[in-house]
């Protein structure tokens, strides 16, 4: 399989563009709206999760963010998800494809065996906590 890191836009074209079916992991923020797939894809190929790019409570000046951080719940279906996959590509996408669905991403290809192929268009930093609630949920 193939597992494609990207942006929220990159995701949805290549959704609509790629002539196998493919699956999503599509990951926003608490406030955000669920990105909307439209009938390119069955209900069931895509997993939402929702939670803020966050793995720390303050800045680097003591200044709490106000928002809460990443938790196992919010990884919850994660696994189930994984294990049902029957697809040949798995796109993992949030806002910018750099923190959160890489971090995402990073955990599949660990729990799948490290047998599948990982790529992206840019350089990405997972984001510590989000990697390791995924690997907790995945195990």
């Amino acid at each position: 399989m193939n597992i494609e890191i990207c942006s929220r836009e990159r995701a949805l074209s290549l959704a609509r563009e790629l002539p196998t079916k493919v699956s999503v992991i599509s990951i926003t923020s608490k406030e955000e709206k669920e990105v909307d797939f439209g009938e390119e894809l069955e209900a069931s190929s895509v997993l939402h999760l929702k939670f803020n790019d966050l793995w720390q409570e303050y800045d680097e000046e003591g200044i709490p963010y106000g928002r809460p951080l990443p938790c196992r719940e919010d990884l919850a279906g994660l696994k189930a998800f994984v294990e049902g996959l029957d697809s040949e590509i798995l796109i993992v996408h949030c806002w910018e494809g750099t923190s959160r669905s890489a971090a995402v991403a990073q955990a599949v290809y660990e729990y799948r065996g490290c047998r599948d192929n990982m790529h992206t268009l840019q350089s990405f930093r997972p984001n510590p906590l989000v990697y390791s609630l995924a690997r907790c949920e995945l195990s």
